[in-house]
């Protein structure tokens, strides 16, 4: 187990290098033995924000496991490459605070209210993929879960429980217009992978000791946490390598919809007296171009028409 352990340490610097597959960690078997667990890739700043999805089928539940979204959270805070939006128990914990706000038991001040919750740049979501019927031991390929509405995303992992083997492939996805922008793979074997104590704070053992949830106590577990971290380090790299970051997809994406409120009249100048362009009713869609003169904007409808109106009449839809 020692030489074991001192493959495995060694092993997560090369993968920390982006090497093919074969050379991720958990997976390559002849690296030196006197190298330390290495730290996970680190950014100066956070490439963009993330949201992760759990699939429907909870796929971990037969493996003992408890959510692999612990060890993203995790693996995204260390790096400091992306900032994660929670959109389960903290969103709905906000929630409750905004309601507090809105019945007017909250103190003066507390600031908190509409339109403070951070968008996702990107959509990450964890997920299990067919096992590979050569492995033997439980199928869970089976239970492979949904993707977000209109295929998103996923976080795939093809499982091998008798010999504890895992390929997971995280893909990265436009949060604004669905595009799948980049997938990630790692893969572990049990047979490559140290399991003992103390296997480092910085490489994944540390990881999956404070996911918990049965990833440092059991071989799947760890294996499972290995890939991940490995997939993680991918997506890294691949972000670090010049990949658009989150302010820059916001940027590209297309020009927000604002829906009419009130009949409202398109003028061809930014006045109540220029040429009348055309009318609009509530719910009639313009599209703002940026272009502003006090509470005059400028706008296109749906047929390219442009002229201007007063931004009173107007809202996000």
């Amino acid at each position: 187990m020692r030489n074991l352990s001192a493959v495995a340490l060694a092993l997560v610097a090369a993968f920390a290098a982006a090497q093919p597959a074969a050379a991720q960690y958990g997976m390559d078997k002849k690296p030196s033995k006197n190298q330390a667990t290495p730290e996970l890739p680190r950014c100066a700043q956070p490439l963009g924000r993330a949201a992760i999805q759990e699939p429907e089928r909870r796929w971990w539940t037969e493996l003992g496991l408890s959510s692999p979204e612990a060890l993203l959270k995790l693996f995204a805070a260390r790096s400091n490459c992306l900032r994660i939006v929670d959109r389960g128990a903290g969103l709905e914990m906000r929630n409750q605070e905004a309601e507090l706000g809105r019945s007017g038991d909250l103190r003066r001040g507390s600031n908190l209210g509409r339109g403070q919750v951070a968008a996702a740049d990107f959509f990450i979501i964890p997920d299990i993929a067919n096992a590979d019927s050569n492995a033997g031991g439980s199928n869970v390929g089976a239970l492979a879960g949904s993707f977000l509405p209109g295929h998103l995303g996923a976080i795939a992992g093809g499982v091998r429980t008798k010999k504890s083997e895992a390929q997971a492939l995280i893909t990265l996805v436009d949060a604004r217009t669905t595009e799948q922008l980049y997938v990630a793979e790692g893969v572990a074997k049990k047979t490559d992978v140290s399991f003992q104590a103390g296997a480092g704070g910085g490489g994944w053992g540390g990881f999956a000791a404070a996911a918990g949830g049965g990833y440092a106590s059991t071989d799947i577990g760890k294996v499972i946490t290995a890939a991940y971290f490995n997939a993680f380090v991918e997506l890294v790299n691949h972000l670090q390598g010049g990949a658009p970051t989150g302010d820059q997809v916001k940027a590209s994406a297309g020009v927000q919809a604002y829906s009419v409120t009130q009949p409202v009249t398109l003028r061809a100048t930014a006045s109540p007296k220029a040429r009348q362009v055309r009318t609009f009713q509530p719910g009639d869609l313009v599209y703002p171009t940026g272009q502003k003169d006090g509470v005059w904007w400028e706008v296109d409808d749906e047929n390219g028409n442009r002229g201007w109106l007063s931004s009173a009449m107007i809202s996000p839809r």
